[in-house]
């Protein structure tokens, strides 16, 4: 079944002291490399950003849409909700992007179950990873709601609507190291990936 993609390049990076956008790790901003870890779906790739925001330049062959998110500032749950808006695909790999060390194996299988949910999302413990999971474009009718709400924690949403939660051990058999989770909220998570990126 073929699956969508959506970046979410909203992040303003206080804590980073950039645009996480165009923050680098070897000469390379996060949203490139966020965007060369998607191209392997072989699907367009929805770019959701900031109001007023300019994206740092892109290389790609993939297909790129770039839209707007509201100007509201609800966050996540608001950039989920505009990219599966714009999505022309019923199911969406979501990713944020900051999270430069991608598994390709995990994001596959986790498409592999579309179709039978309408959240496919990861949970390590009691933590849950909904800047790394799939999402059914139905819910985007939950999402609403919540957003009319101001319930802006995207966890709630899983409640709602029907979710394969994908477990450690699943995890496990992809990257043991959980690094594919890494987000860049510091610039001392730059360093992080940069020496993980050497490793590969």
């Amino acid at each position: 079944m073929k699956v969508g993609c959506i970046i979410l390049a909203g992040g303003k990076g206080k804590r980073l002291g950039i645009d996480k956008s165009w923050a680098e790790i070897r000469g390379k901003t996060l949203l490139q490399r966020a965007i060369s870890n998607l191209e392997f779906l072989d699907s367009e790739i929805v770019i959701v950003k900031a109001p007023g925001a300019e994206l740092p330049p892109i290389r790609s062959g993939a297909r790129l849409r770039v839209v707007q998110g509201s100007v509201s500032g609800k966050g996540p749950m608001e950039g989920i909700f505009t990219g599966l808006s714009h999505s022309r695909y019923q199911y969406n790999l979501v990713v944020a992007c900051d999270m430069p060390l991608l598994n390709r194996d995990l994001l596959k299988y986790m498409a592999s179950f579309a179709g039978n949910f309408d959240a496919v999302v990861p949970r390590l413990g009691p933590h849950l990873e909904p800047l790394h999971a799939v999402y059914d474009k139905h819910c985007t009718l939950e999402i609403e709601k919540l957003l009319s709400q101001d319930a802006l924690k995207v966890d709630s949403l899983f409640s709602r609507v029907r979710t394969r939660f994908v477990g450690p051990a699943e995890i496990d058999r992809f990257d043991e190291t959980h690094n594919c989770f890494l987000n860049i909220n510091v610039p001392v998570d730059l360093i992080t990936a940069e020496r993980l990126l050497g490793r590969n």
